[in-house]
């Protein structure tokens, strides 16, 4: 049976509403739609289809994070005693976090395996469009910020600390895992990549585990950085 930590620095017992989680989303789409519109009249080359694709996913993550972080911020953290303890980012134990490196490269390794093996295309699609970008400085630095930093910090704590906090709340940890986790695999759906979807759902079961397990969220970040950052290497040095 999967368990959710106790947080003993939490000094109340705050559990995420729904309120809160259509709040968040809400308010999310619409910060983002609104940076979105002014990021493309400041940058026109964005919005055109021969546009750098890496300053695109830039672009999406950088506003995607801004977004997450303002409506989490406004509708939990800044309302509540516990802050962004909330969901969950609070100080992870040493081991916890050796374990989450292990975990994200674990993950890579049997991923990259396994589509090597099976010629599934997912690191030749993403060579595809990214491999000439990924070439200069400038690039690869883009492309391990948003992999490493922007994309596990967004994702972690809408996914886990807030929608995963609050099916747990509701329906059970295990119940709860399984439809953040097939929410999640749905942003990894590509008609002409259909395992993609299996990818995001195995991801998600893992960091899931790990934010119940060790009652940080931080540690689900640090394994989703850490499958990012080796699939970026991969691709910029194979």
């Amino acid at each position: 049976m999967i368990t959710f930590k106790p947080r003993p620095e939490l000094p109340v017992d705050y559990k995420v509403s729904l309120r809160n989680v259509l709040g968040i989303t809400f308010l999310t789409v619409m910060v983002a739609l609104l940076l979105g519109v002014i990021v493309v009249q400041l940058d026109l080359t964005i919005g055109s289809a021969e546009g750098d694709p890496i300053k695109k996913v830039l672009w999406l993550f950088l506003i995607l994070l801004t977004g997450v972080l303002t409506a989490t911020g406004y509708v939990l953290a800044w309302r509540t005693p516990v802050r962004w303890g909330i969901v969950g980012l609070t100080r992870p134990e040493p081991r916890w976090v050796l374990i989450s490196v292990a975990v994200g490269a674990v993950l890579f390794f049997l991923g990259e395996r396994a589509d090597h093996v099976l010629r599934l295309g997912i690191v030749e699609n993403f060579r595809a469009q990214f491999g000439v970008g990924l070439k200069s400085q400038v690039g690869l630095l883009s492309m391990l910020a948003v992999f490493g930093l922007l994309r596990p910090i967004a994702l972690e704590i809408y996914f886990r600390g807030v929608l995963l906090n609050y099916f747990v709340n509701r329906i059970g940890a295990e119940t709860g895992l399984f439809v953040t986790s097939l929410l999640f695999a749905g942003l990894y759906f590509q008609p002409d990549l259909p395992a993609n979807m299996a990818y995001g759902f195995v991801y998600a079961l893992a960091f899931g585990l790990l934010f119940l397990r060790s009652g940080s969220l931080w540690n689900a970040v640090v394994a989703h950085a850490t499958v990012g950052v080796l699939f970026v290497a991969k691709v910029a040095w194979a």
